[in-house]
C-alpha cells in the first residue's frame, strides 16, 4: 500500500514538473519576442500659433519659439538648415540673447498662422525641454530641474515687425514637445514633456518671457 502512494507522489510530481515546465515554454515563447524588440526614442514637437493670420507685416516680419535641447542646451531636433517651412514662413535656427531659437520669417503683405507638427527618431535618452530657460523653481539649474519629475519654469518668445493692429488682439502660441519613450530589454525608457500654452498682445514686440510646463513619464518594466 506503501509503496502504491509512493509510486503515485511520483506520478503526480512528475505531472506537476512536466506542467510547469511546458508552462515556462509557452511563456519563454510569448515572451522572447517582447524581450528583443527594440523601440527607438522618439523626439516630435508640434508647433501652433494662432492669431498672426491677417496681421500686416511692416517690411520683415519674424517670429521666434524655444527649441527642444537637453540640459546642456544642446539641440535634440532641427540640427540642419533649412527645417520647418509652413506656407508664407521661412524658418531657420537663430542666435539670441537667451540662446537658439527657432526662427519664423516673412515678407508676405499678411502674416499667416503657423502650424507644423514635426517628428524625428532620436538615438539617445536624456531629458530635454523647451530651450531657452529663464528661471526655475527656487533657481535650480537646468540640470536638476530637468531631473525632477516636473515644474513649471520660463522660457521665451518673440515677437516683431508687425503693424500694430488697430484693435489689439492676442497671439496664442501652443507648443508640445515630447521626447524619450524608447524600450529595449522590456525596459521602457522615460517620456519628457514641455509645453507653452501663452497669449501674447498683438502690439508686443521683443522677446516675451513666457510659463512653460514639464513633465517626466516615468518608464519601468513593460509587460
Amino acid at each position: 500500500m506503501d509503496e502504491k502512494h509512493v509510486n503515485t507522489g511520483k506520478t503526480i510530481l512528475l505531472v506537476l514538473g512536466a506542467v510547469c515546465f511546458l508552462a515556462v515554454v509557452v511563456f519563454l515563447l510569448l515572451l522572447a519576442p517582447a524581450f528583443v524588440e527594440t523601440t527607438m526614442p522618439n523626439d516630435s514637437y508640434l508647433i501652433r500659433i494662432t492669431g498672426l493670420s491677417g496681421l500686416a507685416v511692416n517690411g520683415t516680419a519674424t517670429v521666434m519659439v524655444p527649441v527642444p535641447a537637453n540640459a546642456e542646451g544642446e539641440l535634440v531636433m532641427f540640427e540642419s538648415s533649412s527645417v520647418l517651412q509652413p506656407a508664407g514662413w521661412r524658418t531657420a535656427i537663430r542666435e539670441t540673447p537667451y540662446g537658439k531659437m527657432l526662427a519664423f520669417t516673412t515678407t508676405e503683405d499678411y502674416a499667416q498662422d503657423i502650424f507644423r507638427p514635426t517628428g524625428e527618431f532620436e538615438t539617445k535618452e536624456e531629458p530635454r525641454l523647451l530651450v531657452p530657460v529663464l528661471a526655475t523653481p527656487d533657481n535650480v539649474s537646468v540640470a536638476g530641474f530637468t531631473r525632477g519629475s516636473g515644474g513649471t519654469y520660463t522660457t521665451v518668445v518673440f515677437l516683431d515687425g508687425f503693424v500694430p493692429p488697430e484693435n489689439a488682439t492676442s497671439i496664442s502660441f501652443d507648443l508640445e514637445y515630447q521626447g524619450g519613450g524608447g524600450m529595449k530589454y522590456l525596459i521602457e525608457e522615460n517620456i519628457w514633456t514641455a509645453t507653452v500654452n501663452a497669449a501674447v498682445p498683438s502690439t508686443e514686440s521683443g522677446f516675451v518671457p513666457v510659463p512653460a510646463g514639464y513633465h517626466v513619464g516615468a518608464g519601468g518594466l513593460y509587460l
